[in-house]
């Protein structure tokens, strides 16, 4: 769950498979830009390894993602840390099995639960995988079940994934998600709804709950729309951003 865990692993990605760069913007229901969140990866397939930078509005990262590569994308560990709040996420899946270890600020400890992995589980980011693995059905009308960890909680909770039919999105031909619960389970986040590019199924907007934590200490409602699609950047870019100091503050949200 340390950081420099997180560093170091950067050396050791050299490959030749080209290096993707995207950007995120995170607003709030006002409008107001609450971060940025720079994606890179290694290679075009969802199992590929990804970073992820969030940035502060002037643009100073807080936090900082990685997920190694798999060849089951959509149970991917990940290790997380936001050195504003100090919230922290170190998950590893092994066979059957995925060990959860959570730290939700600077002021409690950590805590660390092992679970049985679900089958058709699904951990973070590979959700996007999951809607792509199950598109046919989902474009037929039927709903997809699947157990999706939350891991503050150190629990999977059964989502159900509906397709809402095809929009226009800020000019594209797209096609609308949503996603809720199949029954309530009180302050857990009951819905969420997704927007994908008809061309090539990228993710275009996301609407919900943000994984990180604001100045308040909520987890606020927000909308990530990502404009245009990932590009191929050069490595020392990937270095100098990913290797850039977090810092322990920002004005992340609107007083």
């Amino acid at each position: 769950m340390r950081l420099a865990w997180l560093l170091l692993c950067i050396p050791c990605a050299a490959s030749a498979a080209p290096l993707l760069r995207s950007e995120g913007v995170a607003t709030l229901a006002n409008g107001v830009i609450a971060y940025r969140e720079v994606h890179w990866q290694r290679g075009a397939g969802d199992g590929s390894e990804r970073w992820v930078d969030y940035l502060c509005p002037a643009g100073q990262p807080f936090a900082r993602k990685q997920m190694p590569a798999a060849t089951r994308p959509q149970v991917r560990g990940y290790v997380l840390q936001d050195a504003r709040s100090g919230q922290a996420a170190d998950v590893r899946v092994d066979p059957g099995v995925v060990r959860v270890d959570w730290k939700e600020d600077t002021s409690t400890p950590s805590r660390t639960k092992q679970l049985p992995l679900p089958p058709d589980a699904v951990i973070d980011a590979g959700f996007d995988a999951a809607v792509r693995a199950h598109w046919r059905t989902l474009q037929g009308g039927a709903s997809v079940s699947l157990p999706f960890l939350v891991p503050g909680r150190q629990r999977f909770y059964p989502v159900q994934v509906q397709y809402q039919g095809p929009v226009r999105w800020q000019g594209l031909s797209a096609h609308a998600v949503n996603v809720r619960l199949d029954t309530w389970f009180g302050a857990v986040a009951p819905r969420l709804s997704l927007v994908y590019a008809d061309a090539d199924r990228r993710l275009l907007e996301f609407r919900g709950t943000s994984n990180l934590r604001d100045a308040r200490g909520d987890y606020p409602q927000v909308t990530v729309r990502f404009a245009a699609p990932a590009t191929e950047q050069p490595e020392q870019r990937w270095r100098t951003e990913l290797q850039r100091p977090l810092v322990a503050s920002c004005g992340v949200t609107t007083r």
